[in-house]
């Protein structure tokens, strides 16, 4: 599995264990299944695959296996947006003209990233990170507001911050 596409199988695999760990009671679904192996096989005869394209350094397995060990939410921060890189890969390969099959197992390939991301994966940081980009920090009202609240936000960043800097130092 030295290929890109064959990569994306070892990351989905590396992807469920995450999104399921420490969450036994929770159903795993299937999601690194024989049709996913056919549709990379597929992928890999059509597009043939020249072995100079693949020298050199990977685009996301180092910084995946870098992450192991890391708090769960880094790993999840980073697979959350590493599942975004692969929905434009998809997206943008399925704008060139391509084969029937190889859309077909584009777009199934696409479908199982959008499904993993809708169950493990969903935007509830994204739109809470959006929300505070939006916040109008010239408006008095909610200067004022923040400024209330600022001693329990810094001491709750003050306990969560060092926690988790000690944690990931001593997994180093």
């Amino acid at each position: 599995m030295d290929s890109p596409l064959g990569l994306l199988v070892v990351g989905l695999l590396g992807l469920c264990s995450v999104g399921v760990h420490g969450r036994p009671h929770c159903p795993v679904r299937p999601f690194v299944t024989s049709n996913i192996n056919d549709d990379i096989n597929e992928l890999k005869k059509s597009l043939i695959l020249d072995a100079n394209d693949l020298i050199g350094s990977t685009v996301f397995l180092q910084d995946i296996k870098e992450l192991n060990g890391t708090s769960e939410h880094e790993q999840w921060l980073f697979l959350n947006a590493t599942l975004n890189v692969y929905l434009d890969i998809f997206s943008n390969m399925l704008k060139e003209k391509r084969s029937e099959e190889v859309e077909k197992s584009l777009n199934n390939l696409r479908g199982k990233v959008e499904e993993l991301k809708k169950i493990y994966y969903g935007n509830r940081i994204k739109t809470r990170i959006q929300k505070l980009a939006a916040i109008k920090t010239t408006d008095q009202s909610i200067q004022k507001k923040a400024l209330n609240e600022f001693m329990e936000v810094f001491q709750e960043a003050s306990k969560v911050g060092p926690t988790l800097h000690e944690r990931n130092c001593t997994k180093s």
